[in-house]
């Protein structure tokens, strides 16, 4: 269950477009909110692709002699 508040005109607009359409806001509400997540997920998911199909094509020897060059420089700190 969600309650939502909408200002005054959005909620007339609803209103008027579920006549419109012999629906009700809910319905209509619940379909707005469905497309929305959809999208919003999907292009969530294209990014994560993205970034892990980047990551993947990475030089793994640059990354480990970082790693280890940060490593011996915090050991001499020690």
């Amino acid at each position: 269950m969600l309650g939502v508040r909408l200002d005054t005109e959005l909620e007339e607009r609803l209103a008027a477009v579920a006549r419109t359409q012999g629906r009700s806001k809910s319905d209509i509400a619940r379909e707005a909110v469905r497309r929305y997540v959809e999208l919003h997920d999907e292009a969530f998911r294209r990014e994560a692709r993205r970034q892990s199909t980047r990551a993947s094509r990475r030089d793994t020897a640059v990354d480990y002699a970082f790693w280890e060059r940060a490593e011996s420089e915090d050991a001499a700190w020690r």
